[in-house]
């Protein structure tokens, strides 16, 4: 009885552990996020509100609410440009906005993977440009390197 008992004592501190490790991951995790500067580009009847945007060292979000105060839309983008430190614009990201009625208000969010971005530029297009990005954190080139130094790995110490 008295092993079950200290297998019992066991198996709740690993429980605990486990949760006390999630809590602070996530803690850890939203921390970890600063604010970014975001600047928006005024369009006649439309009201683009940012309500977060932060970013880490690698990756990030902008989420808000687009109001119509206008006539109806039946197909637009919310464009984000992300820059750097330098002024320098890492990537191009879109949100697609399906029909808005006027006065009415949609939230949106969107989530990338660009490394170091200082700030947001956002505004209301009626088409993708051919300078949208897909985001990643490795190269094509260097995910096949990657892949094959795990299959060496394998065969070798497998």
């Amino acid at each position: 009885m008295d092993r079950m008992k200290t297998f019992g004592i066991y198996a709740l501190c690993v429980i605990l552990f486990f949760i006390f490790s999630n809590v602070m991951i996530n803690i850890a995790i939203k921390a970890s996020y600063a604010p970014i500067d975001t600047y928006t580009t005024l369009r006649e009847g439309i009201d683009i509100g940012i309500n977060e945007a932060k970013a880490t060292y690698v990756n990030g979000y902008v989420g808000g609410t687009i109001k119509n105060t206008g006539s109806a839309i039946n197909k637009a983008y919310i464009k984000i440009d992300l820059y750097s430190k330098r002024d320098v614009i890492l990537g191009t990201k879109y949100v697609e906005i399906n029909y808005l009625q006027s006065q009415e208000t949609q939230e949106f969010r969107m989530g990338f993977r660009f490394t170091d971005v200082e700030y947001a530029k956002i505004e209301l297009v009626d088409e993708v440009g051919e300078n949208a990005t897909p985001d990643s954190f490795v190269s094509d080139n260097l995910g096949g390197i990657a892949l094959l130094t795990v299959v060496a790995f394998l065969i070798f110490f497998g």
